[in-house]
């Protein structure tokens, strides 16, 4: 009996192993659409035997040995890793292309086209500087060149805090991601737990999440002999088994600029983002809105200070009976170039001229202003230039505004002008005029706050389109025109007004077109993992149907096997009988 029972045992062995084979393959058949499902493959190995009457080893059969998943984690770190780069490219991809736009000027309305126009028209008025008509044209192109860099500046701002605003949903996602993994770290442990098998669909449900995860930041995941997975983000740990440390989103506000980062709640320690759509979008705001705004805040800074720089040594067709600088600093009595003071545009040690004329006899006299900037005690505060004005000069006085500007007020029938010794010009070789905003065409500091002077709007014909009272003279008009290809001493390297736009517009082409290489890369690289995965962990239904086939052929070999020893056993019975 003996012999029949082992035969039993075998055929009931294979009948159960051949049986979990085939609901194997109808797992994988079943689920080949299933975009996160690894397939699982039925390893089978024999079962040891006890010897026979001739001391043989014939077999006790077979079994699944393991239901092994099909997946290589190296692999799976390759494609985490590509993941990441891919969504990080396409984050940059997306907001370059939107930044084309704001550059891109089809309407001849942007700041290239306006710069343009705003140089052309003193050109112009260097020709006609007499003729109001003109006067008022330059004036409104001033104005449409100051509206079309507020308005870039705006829009470039808005784009940077718009994507900002994204970062703190993807912590939020993040924080969600983790907190599945640290469950699912659990329960595959506890189902794990004194088994042989791994908890197959509870391991393609972490993958996919970590796979999720990777989208956001790059991590790393090390897998523990428990079955748990640790994560990092750099080198700190954001899952480890069931426990989970969470992240808050933290906004830094800059000015106008507000720059939220990702920061491990407990430490407060900022998260090292190399990788995923966090990294892209944080790349994007920092470089590509932020900075170009930066670099238009340069640009317009440099246009206010070149054209006022000129503009204030110029003549208008009529002198000033008052005038208020546009700049006020913050300390009377600190140096003009120092940041006690506070002027965007600092002077340095020079002189200018403030001529006077009897409107009566039309006779002007002119008087020297020296300004000493030397790092010494004496040097011009606004306390001490109002002080030498007054002493000085007959015919004017000068005092400080409430908010600590300059105000020169002519007597009664005397009038002043600036940058003329009544013969011949005269440069301000300190730059104070300007940069108190002194006889300026801009005022404002930046791209945010770049206008056309009050006082020029309210009275054009102040517009210095002159360098000497000489009729017909449009000298200074000329030397404004001549900015837009000189070279400039405001913006690095020396680079002329107009080159400096035309190279930060050609740059964002240049990123733009660098990025969609970048992507088609990222593209192709996880495009290739992908295949790659497939190859290992994908179902292949012509390679399942086979194995359908030899399964299927193996139960009925079994069951037939099976029968066979039946028939023996009722034989051997009736023969005992």
């Amino acid at each position: 009996m003996g012999l029949m029972n082992s035969a039993l045992q075998i055929g009931r062995s294979a009948l159960l192993t051949y049986q979990g084979a085939l609901q194997t393959v109808g797992s994988n058949i079943s689920s080949a659409a299933a975009p996160d499902y690894t397939r699982l493959n039925p390893m089978l190995g024999p079962i040891q035997g006890g010897l026979s009457g001739t001391d043989l080893e014939p077999g006790a059969g077979v079994a699944i040995t393991e239901i092994k998943r099909m997946i290589d984690d190296a692999l799976e770190g390759r494609l985490r890793l590509a993941i990441g780069g891919q969504t990080e490219s396409d984050a940059r991809q997306v907001s370059l292309a939107q930044l084309e736009t704001l550059f891109d000027d089809v309407s001849g309305a942007g700041v290239g086209s306006r710069l343009t126009d705003f140089f052309g028209l003193f050109e112009e008025l260097q020709n006609s500087p007499e003729d109001l008509a003109t006067r008022d044209l330059t004036l409104s192109g001033g104005v449409l060149l100051a509206q079309s860099l507020q308005d870039l500046r705006g829009q470039l701002l808005g784009f940077g805090q718009a994507i900002d605003s994204q970062i703190s949903d993807l912590v939020a996602s993040a924080n969600e991601l983790a907190r599945q993994i640290g469950v699912l770290n659990q329960e595959i442990t506890t189902g794990e737990a004194g088994r042989r098998s791994e908890a197959t669909a509870l391991r393609d449900q972490r993958d996919a999440l970590l796979r999720d995860l990777s989208e956001i930041f790059d991590v790393t995941v090390r897998e523990e002999p428990d079955g748990d997975v640790n994560v990092y983000i750099g080198s700190e740990a954001l899952v480890q088994g069931a426990t989970v440390r969470e992240l808050k989103a933290v906004q830094d506000v800059d000015g106008e600029f507000i720059r939220t980062t990702a920061r491990f709640a407990d430490t407060n320690q900022q998260v090292q983002v190399n990788g995923g759509r966090m990294a892209g979008l944080i790349a994007a705001r920092d470089l590509d809105a932020y900075g170009r705004t930066d670099e238009i805040d340069t640009l317009a800074t440099a246009i206010i200070a070149d054209v006022n720089r000129i503009h204030a040594d110029g003549q208008g067709l009529e002198g000033f009976t008052s005038v208020t600088g546009s700049y006020d600093v913050l300390a009377t009595d600190a140096a003009l170039d120092s940041s006690a003071a506070g002027l965007a545009f600092p002077p340095q040690s020079g002189s200018f001229f403030i001529t006077v004329a009897d409107d009566a006899t039309g006779t002007p006299v002119s008087y020297r202003i020296n300004v000493t900037l030397d790092g010494t005690a004496d040097d011009t505060t606004l306390e001490s230039l109002v002080e030498d004005i007054n002493t000085n000069v007959s015919g004017a006085t000068a005092s400080i505004t409430g908010d600590n500007r300059l105000q020169i007020v002519g007597d009664t029938g005397f009038s002043f002008t600036f940058g003329y010794d009544g013969q011949q010009a005269r440069s301000d070789t300190s730059g104070v005029l300007a940069a108190l905003g002194v006889n300026n065409f801009f005022q404002g500091k930046d791209a945010s706050s770049i206008a056309v002077s009050e006082t020029l709007v309210a009275n054009p014909e102040l517009l210095a389109a002159a360098s000497v009272f000489v009729s017909g003279d449009g000298a200074n008009a000329a030397s404004i025109a001549a900015l837009n290809a000189a070279s400039s001493e405001s913006l690095r390297g020396g680079t002329s007004i107009q080159d400096y736009f035309n190279s930060l517009s050609g740059r964002v082409a240049v990123d733009g077109s660098a990025a969609n290489a970048n992507m088609d890369a990222a593209s192709s690289v996880l495009s290739a993992l992908q295949a790659q995965k497939e190859s290992v962990s994908g179902v292949n239904l012509d390679e399942e149907a086979v194995s359908l086939l030899k399964f299927q052929r193996a139960f009925q070999g079994v069951t037939r096997y099976v029968s066979v020893v039946d028939e023996l056993l009722g034989e051997l019975i009736a023969l005992v009988r």
